[in-house]
């Protein structure tokens, strides 16, 4: 074999190398969780305020674990700012699986349906809501991936759970 042929080759597979090598250390695009309400009733009643126990559900659609160090959040309920706070959990969502995160939350729910007049109405109502935020996938990042999620939810449980 001529010496130039076997040098081209030699540079031609020093090059795919190095391409496989660079191509390796591409990051990785994460996609944000998808975050939804699995659950939420009520925890205490009060006139003036109430708290609830929310219970989100976080679905990683990545074929990698995510893992979470903290997020912040806003729950709308039928375009209403109810409440918002954030969440300093550490958690992991596996591959293409779920986690899911509790939080106690205060508001009023019923400064925002309307009052006191028909207790039993209200808790028979079904509400949209839209929860939206970010979480923190490296700790202490300033940066932040958004998510948001719109669905619907009956009241019928909450007024359930507050009869027992």
């Amino acid at each position: 074999m001529p010496k130039i042929f076997q040098q081209t080759i030699l540079f031609i597979f020093i090059g795919l190398l190095t391409a496989c090598a660079n191509l390796s250390n591409l990051p990785i695009q994460a996609v944000a969780p998808e975050v939804s309400l699995s659950d939420f009733s009520v925890a205490q009643m009060g006139l003036t305020e109430q708290t609830y126990k929310l219970k989100l559900r976080l679905h990683n659609p990545n074929p990698f674990p995510l893992p979470l160090s903290g997020l912040n959040y806003q729950l709308y309920l039928n375009d209403k700012e109810f409440t918002r706070g954030e969440s300093t959990d550490t958690i992991s969502i596996p591959a293409m699986g779920e986690e899911f995160l509790e939080l106690d939350v205060k508001g009023n729910l019923m400064t925002m349906i309307g009052g006191l007049q028909d207790l039993q109405s209200v808790f028979s109502r079904v509400l949209n809501y839209r929860v939206m935020g970010g979480v923190n996938v490296i700790k202490g990042a300033p940066l932040q991936m958004p998510f948001e999620y719109k669905g619907e939810i009956s009241l019928k449980m909450l007024g359930d759970s507050n009869s027992n």
